[in-house]
């Protein structure tokens, strides 16, 4: 399994000595106010941006040494928005994961088939895969990105908000596939808004403030009180959900950080 390593990182005026190490069995997220640096960050660890300095390494291979191909093989990255051609059909859409597995004469064997038949069952498209792009629901256009990342079999994912259009029920469905993923030793690494969310789900957080790390490590070591006040201007009430001791926090607008962690909302 793969492991990203950040070192001192620095692009334009967006982030400054960014360093980190991203390992496997972690769903990561990558959380901070508008303007952080969030997607920036994703996008150099994700070889789609260079660094004006810094390295980004993928196990013992510096990430802007690998090829295009040799990145996607290793690594899917799911941008905030998906440029795409509305007449494709969600499969034709999902396939197009697989490039860097097809051979220079093209066309799929049985073990793409087979990986794009279950990212389309995981993101429970299966009733849609003959639909055009261009008739689906921002929701539906969204779980099909993700399926295509999915089907890349990659080690690492790398989303950039990947719950952004989803309804409830799919947000919480998508969480749940990612952090099934990581529990079997995939790097999953999103940027998130939801702090509710990313504190039920995560395992590991990274927190940037006006470009840089102003935290990071376990959630429930970054997600202090105090820290979510001063980045947020959010008061925060923390507690251990009763059923399943998963992390849980509600927030409301403030300065001043309420310290109150228990086993009961």
């Amino acid at each position: 399994m793969s492991t990203l390593r950040i070192e001192a990182l620095d692009f334009r005026t967006a982030l400054k000595d960014i360093s980190a190490v991203w390992e496997p069995g972690q769903l990561m997220g990558v959380i901070g106010p508008n303007g952080a640096g969030k997607s920036t960050l994703l996008k150099l660890v994700s070889g789609v941006e260079r660094p004006d300095s810094g390295r980004v390494w993928l196990d013992g291979d510096l990430l802007g040494k690998l090829n295009a191909k040799e990145r996607a093989r290793r690594l899917a990255y799911l941008p905030q928005q998906v440029p795409v051609d509305v007449l494709f059909t969600v499969r034709e859409f999902v396939e197009m994961g697989r490039y860097a597995h097809q051979s220079p004469w093209g066309g799929f064997n049985i073990s793409s088939k087979q990986a794009v038949n279950q990212a389309i069952h995981r993101l429970n498209l299966d009733e849609l895969v003959h639909t055009p792009l261009g008739q689906l629901s921002g929701g539906e256009r969204q779980r099909a990105a993700i399926a295509r990342c999915l089907a890349q079999e990659t080690e690492v994912l790398v989303l950039d908000e990947p719950i952004s259009n989803l309804d409830l029920y799919y947000q919480v469905e998508i969480l749940q596939l990612l952090r099934q993923l990581a529990s079997e030793g995939y790097l999953v690494v999103l940027a998130i808004h939801h702090l509710e969310l990313a504190a039920q789900y995560c395992s590991h957080m990274t927190l940037l403030n006006h470009g840089a790390v102003y935290a990071q490590g376990k959630t429930e070591e970054v997600l202090k009180p105090e820290a979510v006040a001063e980045v947020f201007h959010m008061n925060v009430k923390m507690f251990r959900d009763p059923f399943d001791s998963s992390l849980r926090i509600s927030c409301t607008p403030g300065w001043q950080a309420q310290v109150h962690v228990s086993s009961q909302p």
